[in-house]
């Protein structure tokens, strides 16, 4: 499936991939399986007290990710 975003080129669909995961994360969801264990593997969550938690990484790659889709905060989470 192609999306409008991959279309215009913004982002790859391994970017989607990944913003969608976050995005599921700090909404309180739980990614699949795989795109959990990439987020894990490229540091953007880590496990505090046997909870995962957003890093600093993540959270820059949330930014990151969410400025090229052209989305704000607002737009997904309350705070």
């Amino acid at each position: 499936m192609i999306t409008k975003i991959a279309h215009r080129g913004k982002l790859s669909q391994g970017q989607i991939t990944r913003l969608g995961g976050l995005i599921a994360f700090v909404c309180g969801r739980t990614p699949y399986d795989h795109i959990l264990q990439d987020l894990y593997d490229n540091s953007f969550l880590k496990n505090e007290n046997y909870q995962p938690k957003l890093t600093p990484k993540g959270q820059e790659e949330l930014n990151r990710l969410t400025a090229m889709a052209g989305l704000r905060p607002e737009h997904y989470a309350d705070n």
